[in-house]
């Protein structure tokens, strides 16, 4: 008889998407001062660790200011989700 591979045990932990192994919690409509849309990708690395960042859909790194604003860290440029 062939040894069998262990397999791991079945967990209830939260399926972890994307092509980086993060999971995506929500995205958000915002708006630059030109009217320019964006969307920013909320998503945590590691579902238990309160650890959250903050991307453009092209990856793009992106700062929580407050409530409202983002800035696109690259440019300085800062976005408006609350006045869609």
């Amino acid at each position: 008889m062939r040894p069998q591979p262990k397999s791991s045990p079945v967990s209830n932990a939260v399926a972890i998407t994307g092509p980086s192994g993060r999971r995506e919690l929500y995205r958000e409509l915002c708006q630059d001062e030109d009217g320019n849309s964006y969307t920013v990708l909320i998503y945590r690395t590691f579902p238990d660790l309160q650890i959250t960042h903050y991307t453009l859909e092209d990856g793009t790194p992106v700062r929580l200011i407050d409530d409202c604003l983002f800035e696109i860290e690259s440019t300085g440029r800062t976005l408006n989700r609350c006045e869609l």
